[in-house]
């Protein structure tokens, strides 16, 4: 299968005050392909969200090409670029970034009020199939505020995969849940992404998350290097929290998808 997402000698450099050039990627290498779920694991500080933005086409790199689907994407103005996102990414945040006083249908159905006509149409009836997806087809009316961190996670994870995107960008998706809650969501994303056939790119600092994934990286002094997930998912079975998450979405029902109640209470 060709890449989905090919990334040859990407540098990102920044000019700071004193005119000394910062140099934040050097010569990334990286390809992904649809189904695939790749983890790129770094410190607070290590150029993660940079590789993020690069790869979610808000920023242009310094040198190398980016090329989706075969398009050299650095090559296009920011108009396609814009377009190109809104059509083929989703984004997952840490923060859920709902609205506040909209419901959980309302938050999935936003991304569909600038897609393509017939998404626009469809929009309720594709919102609460997706809702019904991650198992909160029961709260379809509750605002963010009467909602868990799990729950609120869940809706968001929701509105990026509502317009089914090729490439699902997840920005420390478990970072304001608790262990068991963040395992949970992103065994039930990786299962969705699996499913809809996208490729999943996780930028985390947690080990434990990248393990779930079929390749991570290591993002350290601006290069990438592999990390051996084997390894890391076995040293990391006996905590049961893995397992966990899986389980939750083994155990859901084959003819609706709707998950199973996922351990943590509102995960």
């Amino acid at each position: 299968m060709p890449p989905l997402l090919e990334l040859r000698g990407l540098t990102r450099s920044v000019r700071l005050p004193d005119r000394r050039s910062l140099d934040i990627l050097r010569g990334i290498d990286l390809v992904v392909r649809s189904g695939e779920h790749v983890s790129v694991v770094g410190r607070s500080g290590s150029g993660k969200t940079t590789l993020l933005n690069l790869l979610g086409l808000i920023d242009r790199p310094t040198s190398g090409s980016l090329l989706f689907d075969g398009l050299d994407v650095t090559r296009l103005s920011d108009r396609r670029r814009a377009h190109l996102r809104g059509a083929s990414v989703g984004f997952v945040f840490q923060q859920f970034n709902l609205l506040d006083g909209r419901t959980a249908l309302e938050n999935v159905m936003m991304p569909m009020l600038y897609g393509t006509a017939r998404q626009f149409w469809r929009r309720e009836r594709t919102a609460r199939e997706m809702l019904d997806r991650v198992g909160l087809a029961d709260r379809a009316r509750s605002t963010p505020n009467r909602l868990s961190g799990g729950e609120q996670q869940r809706v968001a994870v929701a509105r990026a995969l509502v317009r089914r995107p090729r490439l699902i960008l997840a920005d420390e998706p478990t970072g304001a849940l608790d262990v068991t809650t963040g395992e949970a969501v992103m065994a039930l994303l990786d299962q969705i992404a699996r499913d809809s056939g996208a490729a999943l790119v996780t930028i985390t600092h947690d080990l434990q998350v990248a393990a779930l994934s079929d390749r991570s990286y290591l993002l350290d002094e601006g290069t990438l290097h592999a990390v051996d997930t084997d390894s890391a998912r076995s040293a990391l079975a006996g905590t049961g929290g893995i397992r966990t998450g899986r389980e939750a979405v083994r155990t859901a029902s084959p003819s609706t998808g709707s998950p199973a109640s996922a351990p943590g209470g509102g995960a």
